[in-house]
């Protein structure tokens, strides 16, 4: 019996997300230029509290985590020298903080591709939304299928739709097994064992940004980010180069 995403996170993924340091280029860029070191802000699928740190070390103030794994947010409470983050167990489909809550979210780390069901991960959104003020900004990455088609995993993407039509299955070629767990190979994946994150499309991100409310206003893959521009629209990211994850900028 395969594991679904939250027992991976929970055992053979955990030390690597507890214990990862520092933030990368695209979550560095994304932070200083898009958020407010003064405004209220959460972040969703915190982990162990990684990204508020370094937040923190850069001078913003009111900070909040959730993750839906207690350990995780032991964890994230352990290595706030600081004392001053506030983490605590949530699940983004089902949050309690009041409506208006945050002037500032924060969704990265690819927390909505691991929710297996198409109407959870929608309802996690319209949490999001929700949990927003008006006028607010939300930061969004997603796992790009659109850079993995292009990547030498074409192949095993290849095998994986031909593995599924011989067996009768109607699972979404979007759907694909972590190819690593644990830091190495995952060979049950050649065996199309879950769990399954799953790859969006970039049409189908920002049509289930907008579905939950969101208005977005920056677009673009790691690609972009390098570059220093993101796209106002996904009309004027076509024709570019796709790589890495893809991100949305979105206000309330």
């Amino acid at each position: 019996m395969s594991l679904n995403n939250k027992e991976v996170f929970r055992t053979v993924e955990f030390d690597a997300w507890a214990d990862r340091k520092g933030l990368s280029e695209d979550e560095k860029n994304l932070i200083v230029k898009y958020l407010n070191k003064n405004g209220k802000t959460v972040e969703a699928g915190t982990a162990g509290g990684r990204i508020l740190r370094e937040m923190k070390d850069l001078g913003f103030q009111e900070l909040y985590g959730y993750d839906y794994l207690p350990e995780f947010i032991e964890q994230a409470k352990e290595r706030d020298a600081s004392q001053s983050i506030s983490f605590e167990v949530q699940d983004a489909t089902d949050l309690t903080y009041e409506n208006s809550s945050f002037e500032q979210i924060i969704y990265l780390q690819q927390i909505v591709c691991v929710i297996e069901e198409e109407e959870k991960r929608l309802k996690a959104l319209t949490e999001a939304y929700r949990i927003l003020k008006n006028g607010g900004t939300a930061l969004f990455s997603f796992l790009n299928f659109e850079s993995r088609i292009k990547s030498p995993l074409v192949v095993y993407l290849a095998y994986l739709g031909m593995l599924r039509r011989l067996s009768g299955s109607n699972r979404s070629i979007q759907y694909i097994p972590w190819l690593k767990l644990g830091g190495k190979s995952n060979f049950l994946a050649l065996l199309d064992r879950g769990p399954y994150p799953y790859w969006y499309k970039i049409p189908e991100a920002q049509q289930i940004l907008t579905k939950a409310g969101f208005k977005i206003v920056g677009v673009g893959s790691s690609y972009q980010i390098g570059q220093g521009k993101m796209c106002d629209d996904i009309e004027s990211l076509k024709n570019q180069p796709i790589a890495g994850m893809l991100y949305f900028v979105c206000k309330k």
